[in-house]
Parts: C-alpha cells; structure tokens; sequence
C-alpha cells in the first residue's frame, strides 16, 4: 500500500494539471477579491475558495484515472500490483491529500489577499472572522471525500472525461439548489429527502453558519455523518465497477 501511495503521489506532482489548479485557486481567489465588495461573509468564505477548490479537484480527480486508461499505463499498473483495491485507494487518498494542500494555499491566499487588498478594513481581533472562515475550510475538505469518491466512481462507469467533469461541475454549482426544490415541494419528506446526496454539498456553508440548518434540515453532525455515509458507498460501487472494467 506504500508503495502506491508513494508511485500515485509522484504521478500527481509530476503532472501539469496539479501545478495549474493552485495558480487558478490564486487567480480566481484574487478575482473575487478584486470584483467583490469584500464584505465579512466573502473573507470567511476565503473569496470563493471553497468553491474554486472543489471546481479543480472535480476537474483533477476525474483525470487521475482517466490519464490510466487513456496513456494504456492501467496495464502496467495492473501487472504490478494484482490488488485492484491499492490501486484504487491509493488514487482517493493522493487526491484527498491534493485536496488538504489546495486548502493550506487557500488559508494562505486569504491571509496575503486581506493583508494587501482589504488592509485593517476588517479586524481578526474578535476571532469570529478566522473562527468562519477555518471553519468553511474545513467543510470544504469533508466535501472533498464525497466529490472524489463520486468522481473517480463516474470516470470508472462512464469512461468519458468530460462527460464525468460536466456532471460533478453541475452538481457542485446546481446540486444545493435542486435540494433545496425537493426540500420545498417534498416538505412533508423532509427527513428523508434531507440525506439527499445534492444537499451533501451545504456542508461548506453551514459548519460556519449553523442556521443554514433550517433549509438544508440537517445538523452539522448530520452532514458530517451522511457525507462519510455516501463516501464509503461511493468508493465501494466505484471499486466494483473499476474492479470489472476491462483493460
């Protein structure tokens, strides 16, 4: 297992792709800054980082194993290590780890942007602002488990890098939404369609605002929970069919 946490680590480090999503966290995190009022709510929320990060482990993830598939390197892959299992849990985990590091470099940004963009405009005195926007990170990588394992289960099944890129884009910027439509029209169903995977993503917003709970109808215990609950399903349906496809 070492070993293959080792081998899949340096193919991430080694691709372009891993350097290019940290420039765009930047960038975009720099754009929001720049474009937006930089009200208290956008500094927590790190401009948009956690929005943009999950935006670029979709893309990442996706292609992480795709890339095996598409270079004819699953082959080798396969020949050298006969437990498929390694192999694939070696990938969530690098990416998990890709993952924390995009955090740590939105934690920073945010710090550099207000330094130099905002100035003493809006103080860290009272803890509040660092206590949300830690706190926003933080749901930002339980999230990640949840997108990762869905979009390495996608690319397994559906084959197709865009297809699989499109559908995790258009349940990161439409799923909270949707939930929220089903939430509405099913509201006599609420505990149950509340543990809809859409409303999985609301846990950015709501481990630092706990009264999002009286539209997403779940605790922030909940979420984590029911975040685990669809990772680990996530990553044995994935496993199973990664297990079965031919190479």
């Amino acid at each position: 297992m070492k070993n293959n946490l080792i081998q899949e680590l340096y193919k991430l480090i080694h691709q372009k792709m891993t350097l290019y999503g940290a420039i765009c966290l930047l960038l975009l995190m720099n754009y929001v800054a720049i474009t937006n009022s930089n009200t208290k709510s956008i500094i927590s929320q790190g401009f948009g980082s956690g929005q943009w990060i999950t935006i670029i482990v979709i893309t990442i993830s996706s292609n992480f194993l795709a890339m095996e598939y598409r270079d004819n390197t699953i082959i080798t892959l396969m020949y050298k290590n006969r437990n498929k299992w390694q192999i694939y849990f070696s990938k969530f985990v690098v990416l998990i780890l890709y993952t924390l590091f995009l955090v740590i470099l939105g934690f920073v940004f945010t710090l550099i942007i207000k330094v130099l963009i905002i100035g003493n405009r809006y103080s860290w005195d009272q803890q509040t602002l660092l206590i949300e926007l830690l706190l926003n990170m933080l749901g930002t990588v339980i999230y990640s488990f949840f997108i990762i394992s869905l979009e390495l289960l996608l690319i397994s099944f559906v084959k197709v890098n865009a297809a699989v890129i499109g559908i995790g884009l258009a349940i990161g910027f439409f799923g909270a939404s949707i939930s929220n439509v089903l939430l509405s029209v099913f509201s006599n169903l609420n505990r149950i369609i509340a543990w809809n995977p859409l409303n999985m993503i609301n846990i950015m917003n709501q481990l630092s605002h706990p009264n999002y709970s009286q539209f997403t109808k779940l605790t922030n215990n909940q979420f984590v929970i029911g975040n685990i609950i669809y990772t680990t399903l996530f990553l044995a349906i994935g496993y199973f069919i990664f297990k079965k496809r031919r190479v």
